[in-house]
């Protein structure tokens, strides 16, 4: 809990030290070290966040469903894994075959043991 506590203030200082250097360097208009210490990769950040912009920009009414349709499909299909392995997972524990079978109406049926109805077409019922 004290690692916690400790963490947020250290966070809490480091984020006001940030914003009175920048409020120092509007005012003077000197750079601060970490703005110097940035410039070497400002031209990174800048084409990434160009190139973000520009693959916004290409999308309309359009390009936007299609792009749903691929997300979902590969989501639905990725769901469908996993649901497929955790069926063949149930499927290998006998005790779960059973109660699936049972839910299902498949197994033995019992003269004694089941209703009328499941009696008949069964076809154990005498006739």
């Amino acid at each position: 809990m004290y690692t916690t506590i400790t963490i947020f203030y250290i966070s809490l200082i480091g984020i006001i030290a940030m914003i009175l250097l920048k409020r120092r360097e509007v005012l003077t208009g000197h750079e601060s070290i970490v703005s110097r210490l940035g410039e070497g990769s400002d031209h990174i950040f800048a084409a990434f966040f160009g190139g973000i912009r520009r693959g916004i920009s290409y999308i309309n009414k359009h390009t936007f469903i299609a792009l749903a349709q691929w997300v979902a499909f590969h989501v639905l299909v990725h769901v469908r894994k996993v649901y497929v392995e955790i069926k063949h997972l149930w499927l290998k524990n006998t005790h779960t075959r059973k109660v699936l079978d049972m839910v299902r109406g498949k197994g033995e049926v019992k003269k004694h043991g089941a209703s009328f109805y499941l009696r008949r077409i069964s076809g154990e019922e005498k006739k």
